[in-house]
């Protein structure tokens, strides 16, 4: 036999060894999975979702397991904000789950993150102290910026949105927590809301219990709907002896 077939031939069952060996070693390694690890600030509906889903990747192996394909479909859930995963030897994987933080309700059933993504919650359950937003179909990200440009201007004046409303021309309405309506229409909000706000700090300096409803749909002012007709009578009566 040539010495060239015979160097051949080795050179096969090298292969051949490092083959076996590799798939020893793979099966070796490659224990099913035992062990899953879920980790995250979750509600316990949360929790028992993303089990629920790890469960349709088993039976498997730590290294044969799709993480990438579990990962895709953890961070399809409407709730999950992000997903970061690891095997862990010897039989285990371990699962960082970020939640999604909502900061609105919307709508009926749904809740909005501060970005204007819609959750699909898997409960509802001590969310009632959220302000409610709601928009038409697909306004959901320009509802939440709205949202946080009213917010803001309402702040310093301790005032917080218990509604909000954008109807299909883009008309607002925002109901204040235990306040009055605020009614902005569809235009020019960076102008309203410089309105209101000095509103706010020259007349109503000691808040709004009196007020039924204040209208910023107009270029040079306001219009304040009052909750009875003698407190407006006796502020204009005021404010015309302060301006005299």
């Amino acid at each position: 036999m040539s010495s060239g077939i015979v160097r051949s031939l080795l050179g096969t069952a090298l292969l051949l060894l490092v083959l076996v060996l590799g798939w020893l070693g793979w099966q070796t390694l490659d224990r099913p999975v035992t062990v899953v690890r879920v980790d995250g600030e979750l509600t316990t509906a949360e929790r028992a979702r993303a089990t629920e889903l790890v469960s349709l990747f088993l039976p498997a192996g730590v290294l044969s397991l799709d993480t990438l394909a579990l990962r895709d479909l953890l961070e399809a859930e409407s709730w999950v904000d992000s997903v970061a995963l690891w095997r862990s030897w010897p039989d285990g994987i371990r699962l960082e789950i970020r939640a999604e933080a909502a900061v609105a309700r919307w709508r009926t059933d749904a809740l909005l993150s501060a970005r204007g993504r819609i959750i699909e919650p898997l409960e509802l359950m001590g969310l009632d102290a959220l302000p409610r937003l709601a928009g038409p179909d697909g306004s959901a990200e320009w509802v939440m910026q709205t949202f946080q440009r009213i917010a803001d201007v309402l702040r310093p004046h301790g005032l917080r949105i218990e509604t909000l409303d954008m109807d299909a021309e883009g008309g607002i309405e925002v109901r204040l927590r235990e306040g009055p309506l605020l009614v902005f229409g569809r235009r020019d909000l960076a102008a309203r809301l410089q309105r209101l706000d000095l509103v706010l700090r020259q007349q109503f300096p000691d808040g709004l219990a009196d007020v039924e409803r204040i209208d910023t749909r107009y270029d040079n002012g306001v219009a304040v709907g009052w909750r009875s007709a003698d407190v407006g009578r006796a502020l204009a009566t005021r404010q015309l002896a302060k301006g005299s």
